[in-house]
């Protein structure tokens, strides 16, 4: 990253951190977590909600091409 582009985001998160305290505190906590090497509970629950309702798709696509083809 060039000096300008940092230079760029160093006025951006300023100007966030002034303007959205609380947006900035929510990242910062998020940061943090990160740091440690533990994942917030929502990424966690969302990413197996994900998983199951791709996996309920897949099944659901395989049982109404089955019965299409009446197998």
């Amino acid at each position: 990253m060039s000096a300008a582009e940092q230079r760029i985001l160093t006025e951006i998160e300023h100007s966030l951190r002034t303007n959205d305290r609380a947006f900035a505190t929510r990242i910062d906590r998020m940061n943090a977590a990160q740091a440690t090497g533990r994942r917030p509970k929502w990424t966690v629950t969302a990413g197996t909600v994900l998983v199951v309702a791709g996996i309920m798709t897949g099944l659901m696509v395989a049982v109404v091409v089955l019965a299409a083809f009446h197998i």
